[in-house]
């Protein structure tokens, strides 16, 4: 069936499907959030109705920043890895000329992967002061 597809076809049409997928993504995003927030409103509606206590909303659950800091950074570092290696071993000499270009992802990724260790290392020592010492808000105001 597409066997008959030039590649000058192609390569036009795969920039059109990727910013329709991008499109098709953020609408389906938008359209889930909105039944949840729908789901929420029924549930309390339904409450009052009912002359039930509302219910508590659900705690959300975040990631600490390490965690995030750290997908991104392997991200990062796959792609520079990748770049590296694709334009260092090509025999173009154009390409070789510019396989250095590829070690800015690859820092990048070395260096969120860096900050993600150290916010680990972190978060577990507030994490364990918090512990013995019980959670310590902010300071008091001057009287």
């Amino acid at each position: 069936m597409f066997a008959n597809i030039s590649p000058e076809h192609i390569a036009v049409m795969i920039p059109i499907v990727a910013v329709l997928g991008t499109f098709a993504v953020v609408i389906v995003a938008v359209i889930v959030e909105g039944r949840k927030k729908d789901l929420v409103h029924k549930e309390r509606l339904f409450a009052l109705e009912k002359g039930l206590p509302l219910p508590e909303p659900p705690d959300k659950e975040t990631k600490p920043v390490h965690a995030t800091r750290r997908a991104w950074g392997l991200v990062w570092l796959g792609l520079g890895l990748a770049l590296t290696i694709a334009l260092a071993l090509n025999p173009d000499s154009a390409h070789v000329k510019a396989w250095g270009f590829a070690l800015i992802p690859l820092f990048i990724g070395i260096g969120l992967v860096v900050a993600s260790v150290m916010d680990k290392r972190e978060f577990e020592q507030r994490k364990l002061e918090q512990e013995m010492h019980g959670p310590v808000g902010p300071p008091a105001p001057p009287v």
